[in-house]
């Protein structure tokens, strides 16, 4: 088996251990390979399902070099795309000291980059496992979205072996548009969830669907054209851009836990209105979606601290 080795060299500060620890802890840690110091992963790519293994022998640095390899690529073109979805999942080109230094004349998130200093937005590989991803976590809590997302990926998406563990590779719109909706009902989806599904890739892999186009749009062009869609709201299509595309500027303002955790650090006396966030936003613009991000990871840490106090 071919094996195609990458260093990556992402700019100061960059925290590995971060994208880490928010894998091992999020719904879809099931598709990783989760070690102290590494990550591995399946892709199927150009048809070809490949192994990515990914470690950092200095995951706190803020300079970091991330080892990349690829295993199972026929050739190095192969294994090339493969780097360019870790480079795109990891941010890698993404440098921080802009976003930091914008943010420098806010009391808040000043001390929020401080805090979370490397942090970089965790993307997922593509807009299509963005937007599959979305529609499954509508309206359902984080576990039972998890138990979702894992009982499809192992229903149609590709196996390999690893230390003898089964592993998974997230599944080809093609390999989604091939199943019935009645596949998914046993697996506890509703029946318009997996209408919303199977359609979504079923458009996507016969073409009627371009998600290649996004990229050439505004957000709001992008969104106007996601929203078209059965199935897909405005908090969808805002998080295909977000964590599919990696949109810096994205502002989900109607975002609930946005707005608790702005009440929350600004010490606000109310949840912000989706007016009142974008007016705060105007500051921020460029950076919307780190300052959301930021604000999520912050709010998420306060919150298991002081539960952590309770008990």
């Amino acid at each position: 088996m071919s094996v195609f080795t990458y260093t990556l060299t992402p700019q100061s500060p960059y925290r590995f251990d971060y994208f880490r620890e928010r894998i091992a802890t999020s719904s879809n840690s099931y598709l990783y390979d989760i070690g102290e110091h590494h990550l591995g992963r399946a892709h199927v790519i150009q048809g070809h399902t490949v192994l990515v293994r990914v470690s950092c022998p200095e995951p706190a640095s803020d300079a970091p070099e991330i080892h990349l390899q690829v295993e199972g690529a026929p050739d190095e073109t192969t294994a090339l795309e493969a780097v360019k979805i870790w480079r795109h999942m990891l941010s890698v080109d993404r440098p921080l000291a802009p976003f930091y230094e914008k943010m420098a004349g806010d009391a808040v998130l000043s001390g929020l980059t401080d805090q979370l200093a490397g942090l970089n937005l965790l993307l997922e590989a593509d807009p299509f496992e963005a937007m599959i991803l979305a529609i499954i976590g509508q309206q359902v809590n984080l576990t039972f979205a998890e138990n979702l997302k894992r009982s499809l990926v192992e229903l149609c998406g590709d196996r390999l072996e690893l230390d003898g563990r089964p592993f998974y590779a997230f599944p080809t719109p093609e390999q989604i548009a091939r199943l019935k909706y009645e596949d998914l009902r046993p697996l506890k989806y509703s029946q318009r969830k997996a209408e919303y599904i199977i359609d979504f890739s079923r458009g996507v892999a016969g073409g009627e669907i371009d998600l290649q186009a996004l990229e050439g749009m505004t957000n709001d062009e992008a969104i106007q054209s996601l929203v078209k869609l059965r199935g897909i709201g405005r908090w969808t299509a805002e998080c295909v851009l977000l964590f599919g595309l990696g949109r810096s500027d994205l502002l989900p303002a109607a975002d609930i836990g946005l707005r608790n955790a702005i009440q929350h650090f600004y010490g606000i006396d109310h949840q912000p209105t989706e007016a009142e966030v974008r007016e705060m936003a105007s500051c921020w613009a460029g950076y919307e979606s780190y300052v959301t991000y930021y604000l999520w990871t912050a709010l998420g840490m306060a919150r298991a601290e002081s539960k952590k106090k309770k008990n």
